[in-house]
């Protein structure tokens, strides 16, 4: 069973629309990440798969498409996603939606399990 994780120790000014601290931004994230690696390590120990057995290769994004799916990975929304790559919230939905497609990925939490996961394996040769 994993460790619980800590509570988030959460200013108010973090809930302001309009602040954002990047403390808190980096909690949240290391938060996320924790668990979609406990969630990823559930599904190998009940042996169910989180992403396709046959899940495409890390190639067949684009440059772009990738450090979409890594901010997704990082926890991430759309809008800080647009912000941090200087894009528009539309063109970050498209490169999310073209992920999933090109993936065969249903969910932004499988995306961001399989990215996860491409960064464990081992460089194939």
């Amino acid at each position: 069973m994993p460790t619980p994780l800590p509570p988030l120790a959460l200013p108010r000014a973090a809930f302001h629309p309009h602040v954002v601290d990047a403390e808190v931004v980096e909690q949240i994230s290391r938060a996320v990440q924790q668990l979609l690696l406990a969630a990823l390590d559930r599904t190998r120990r009940t042996g169910e798969a989180p992403v396709p057995a046959a899940a495409p290769s890390l190639v067949s994004l684009s440059g772009r498409e990738r450090e979409v799916l890594e901010r997704i990975a990082a926890g991430d929304s759309n809008k800080m996603i647009a912000r941090t790559l200087a894009l528009s919230p539309h063109t970050v939905k498209r490169h999310v939606a073209n992920i999933l497609d090109k993936l065969n990925l249903r969910s932004r939490g499988q995306a961001a399990a399989w990215w996860l996961t491409q960064r464990q394996l081992p460089p194939s040769r």
